[in-house]
């Protein structure tokens, strides 16, 4: 039986997409150990991650905070960009920046996104993300 080739490729990414899925909902599985098809599903994910251009100032400042804390940012511009952010008056008081050191990022969405349902890999991109962010705002 002969498949139309967008029918095949879209049979793929849906499996790629479902094992990265799974893969996710497991304890302990890092999406870079699954070899090649990890890579290609966590690549996939990745484009999924939300974007942080909507979230406020002091929510940016407590996620970083969040990234730092738990080292998924390292070297001295992460912590040197939050000191700036974080120096900025109101930042620290507001709620979003508590909801950010807790790991969830407000984006305007009806839920907030939280960072623990991510794997490392994808906590260390979207922390890259924030962190961009958070020297636009400086």
């Amino acid at each position: 039986m002969r498949y139309p080739t967008g029918f095949l490729a879209l049979a793929v990414a849906m499996a790629v997409s479902a094992s990265a899925a799974h893969a996710q909902s497991m304890p302990g599985m890092d999406m870079g150990k699954m070899g090649g098809m990890g890579s290609m599903a966590g690549g996939m994910m990745g484009s999924m991650l939300p974007s942080v251009s909507s979230a406020s100032s002091s929510n940016v400042a407590g996620v970083l905070s969040y990234c730092v804390q738990n080292n998924y940012l390292g070297g001295n511009t992460a912590s040197s960009t939050l000191g700036s952010l974080t120096g900025r008056q109101g930042i620290t008081a507001s709620p979003d920046y508590a909801a950010g050191q807790q790991g969830q990022l407000l984006t305007g969405g009806a839920s907030p996104f939280s960072l623990s349902s991510l794997g490392s890999g994808l906590k260390q991109k979207l922390c890259s993300s924030v962190l961009s962010r958070a020297q636009g705002l400086l």
